[in-house]
């Protein structure tokens, strides 16, 4: 038995590929506003561990002091239709699955943003949403937004 812990592609496939984590409910998303996912992960068959999120986002100029997105994953509850604590969207920011911040330089002019971040997020052993909130200060692009996932598993077999 081996002592390494090495990244594994998922399944004993290729390395991870990127998923949809989101559909258009990011775009035009208002500084200050939650959106939950309308993409639902499924991990019950697969109970890979880990994720990373990517984005890109279309023209946008951040422009709040600490302008940051802050996400959270949101388990299917028991009941089998809610996910984390309900909040769907709005101005209310969920109490519980924060998993993390990306931060941006404010920038007079908007621009395409790209982004990488959170290797190693905890997956649950559920089903699953991302929820975003956007802490830019200026509204996202009504277009052009894309946040993806990639879920990987450690391998203690190296």
């Amino acid at each position: 038995m081996s002592d390494t812990l090495i990244w594994d592609a998922p399944l004993g496939t290729a390395p991870a590929t990127w998923q949809a984590a989101f559909g258009t409910e990011i775009n035009s998303l208002a500084s200050g506003s939650y959106a939950l996912s309308s993409v639902i992960i499924d991990n019950t068959g697969g109970l890979l561990t880990d994720g990373t999120i990517s984005l890109a986002l279309g023209a946008v100029a951040p422009s709040a002091a600490a302008a940051s997105l802050a996400f959270f994953i949101q388990p299917l509850n028991q009941d089998g239709t809610t996910y984390g604590d309900g909040i769907a969207s709005g101005t209310v920011t969920p109490v519980s699955g924060y998993i993390g911040s990306l931060s941006w330089p404010t920038n007079a002019t908007a621009a395409a943003q790209t982004g990488s971040f959170k290797v190693g997020i905890e997956i649950p052993p559920t089903k699953f949403k991302l929820g975003v909130v956007n802490n830019l200060g200026s509204a996202l692009a009504s277009s052009g937004n894309t946040i993806s996932l990639a879920l990987n598993k450690l391998n203690l077999n190296g």
